[in-house]
């Protein structure tokens, strides 16, 4: 009886004990690639302006292409300017709970829907989880496992933040340096993001390629040519021009 008491007591510990310590390695994980990314230029970043051209997929095959010019500043504005004759970009504004698009200088406000839907995907990209989600109280962290991609072992950690997103970041085991990330939202689509040609912005480790898929089907394709880290970005920037 007593070694049963004693194998039962093994048991148990080895299941309380066992999440403790996925969540622990994940957590060491993470920090590894944020060291990787810049450390503390990476976490002290304030806003970002990039530039460059974007691809447009449909059904996988490439559909369209333009040239663009995008702000953030966090927590929860972001401008992206579209084409290259200033003088008849389409811009979309956002800012917190609202949102406008602006095309032929004519100012619209966005509908709610695409509001929220804004919000949910901001909250949930590269820059926003790794600044602001990992450390929220309600937020967890585990390792699940490895696996091999483009003859590179990664590691895989999943985030679930307050609103129960599943976001996983595959981790190159020897750079520690992001390979891709999933996300799973509300509307169930797997939405996933592979990076590339890493370069080094103020310290700030940065992908200048950027492949975009959902369901597994190549939507968009980003290849900044610019980029730019705590310019000030004043908050007029993310505020629509006053209508005549």
């Amino acid at each position: 009886m007593n070694h049963m008491r004693i194998i039962l007591s093994f048991v148990v510990s080895v299941v309380l004990i066992a999440p403790v310590l996925a969540q622990d390695r994940a957590r060491t994980i993470l920090d590894q690639m944020i060291q990787a990314l810049g450390g503390d230029a990476f976490i002290d970043v304030k806003d970002i302006h990039s530039a460059g051209r974007f691809f447009i997929f449909t059904k996988g095959e490439l559909s369209g292409a333009d040239a663009f010019s995008d702000y953030i500043k966090f927590p929860d504005m972001e401008r992206t300017e579209f084409g290259k004759d200033k003088k008849k970009l389409t811009i979309e504004i956002n800012k917190g709970e609202e949102g406008w698009t602006i095309k032929d200088k004519e100012v619209e406000p966005q509908p709610a829907s695409r509001v929220e839907e804004f919000a949910e995907h901001f909250k949930t990209t590269f820059d926003y989880v790794l600044r602001f989600v990992i450390n929220h109280r309600q937020t967890t962290i585990q390792s699940v496992g490895g696996e091999l991609i483009d003859f590179k072992r990664v590691d895989v950690v999943e985030v679930r933040d307050p609103q129960k997103n599943r976001i996983r970041f595959y981790i190159d085991r020897n750079s520690h340096m992001p390979v891709k990330m999933q996300v799973r939202r509300a509307d169930n689509k797997l939405h996933e993001e592979r990076y590339g040609n890493w370069h080094t912005f103020q310290g700030v480790k940065t992908p200048l390629f950027v492949e975009r898929f959902t369901d597994g089907v190549k939507t968009m394709e980003i290849r900044a040519e610019t980029v730019a880290y705590n310019t000030n970005l004043p908050d007029s920037l993310f505020a629509p021009p006053a209508t005549k």
